[in-house]
């Protein structure tokens, strides 16, 4: 999975970091959902109203590389670990690890925002990319 944007792509920003605990969230940061009874042995990805949790590769297994983008534009590569829409009540969306090691906030309008997350594997993810899809 090639995380360099190609010329029309919009990188926003790419981050590479050890993910302790093995979780990425992208929330709202005034998210509601608990995601309760989310197993992240048996279910990779766990979408509620206004958030996202997603399995990767725990800090023992190496680092995770994340590149978030405003648009596809052509990349099809990686598997496809969601693909939906998620609620914005305060103007940002955040994608962070559980430890906030790694915080990324992307000003988004209040309402719906559909997003495309892309792994190179399920499950234990080292690279990932996310796509905020137009709206």
């Amino acid at each position: 999975m090639d995380l360099t944007p190609s010329r029309d792509e919009s990188l926003v920003g790419r981050a590479t970091f050890f993910v302790e605990h093995g979780l990425i969230m992208i929330e709202d940061p005034e998210s509601s959902y608990l995601h309760d009874g989310w197993d992240p042995a048996t279910e990779y990805v766990s979408a509620g109203s206004d958030s996202v949790y997603l399995s990767v590769q725990p800090s023992v297994d190496g680092p995770i590389e994340i590149g978030i983008f405003k648009s596809e534009s052509g990349r099809a590569d990686g598997v496809v670990y969601f693909d939906g829409e998620i609620a914005v009540h305060s103007g940002f969306i955040v994608i962070h690890d559980a430890n906030d090691v790694m915080r990324f906030a992307v000003r988004k309008p209040k309402g719906q925002v559909r997003i495309k997350v892309l792994v190179d594997e399920a499950g234990l993810a080292s690279q990932m990319r996310v796509v905020f899809l137009a709206e």
